[in-house]
């Protein structure tokens, strides 16, 4: 019986390093065959030769990651990093505090109390519950108030580089070909 199965992972260590080249790659087979050597000790069956019974595993578990993804893994060129222009973004405007000032006289009690429990809350559930909506009706409502908070900062112009990411909607009886472009002049 093993009173210390950790005790063993040199020994699986040196066994993986024989296969595999990369001391990250030999610790990650070391590893793996110090699990299952575990396991199988857990079971109620552990091997009569601990220490050959991890090397062979071990071994085996080297092969299985030279053969997996995780060891096809191309280290970088380093000298070739800093050649290599980044394009770095400024980041997004807050509007949050705007939307808030102008649009509350917009909303209804129930959207107001909806942008609270998300600004308070960690999940769309948790702040459906503290609203006291489904969260389907609850994503519904967040729908409606991005689409008002949308239009004020067009209105405004704040923020207005960012509105055109979103679609906008078609005007009305577009959707039956006869859009405000296409009807005959009155």
């Amino acid at each position: 019986m093993l009173n210390d199965p950790h005790s063993l992972l040199p020994v699986a260590y040196r066994a993986a390093a024989r296969i595999v080249k990369s001391r990250l790659m030999a610790e990650e087979a070391s590893e793996r065959a110090l699990y299952l050597l575990t396991l199988t000790t857990l079971k109620g069956c552990p091997p009569q030769r601990p220490e050959a019974w991890l090397r062979v595993v071990a071994r085996r578990s080297a092969c299985a990651i030279l053969r997996s993804e995780w060891g096809r893994t191309q280290p970088l060129a380093t000298d070739e990093l800093p050649a290599q222009p980044v394009e770095r973004r400024s980041p997004r405007p807050w509007l949050g505090d705007f939307v808030r000032e102008h649009l509350a006289a917009a909303l209804s009690p129930r959207q107001r109390d909806a942008i609270d429990a998300v600004l308070h809350c960690n999940g769309t559930r948790a702040a459906a519950r503290r609203c006291g909506m489904q969260p389907r009706d609850f994503r519904r409502s967040l729908g409606a108030i991005s689409r008002k908070a949308r239009a004020l900062c067009a209105a405004h112009g704040a923020g207005a580089e960012f509105t055109e990411d979103w679609p906008t909607p078609l005007p009305p009886g577009a959707h039956r070909g006869e859009g405000p472009t296409q009807r005959e002049p009155a």
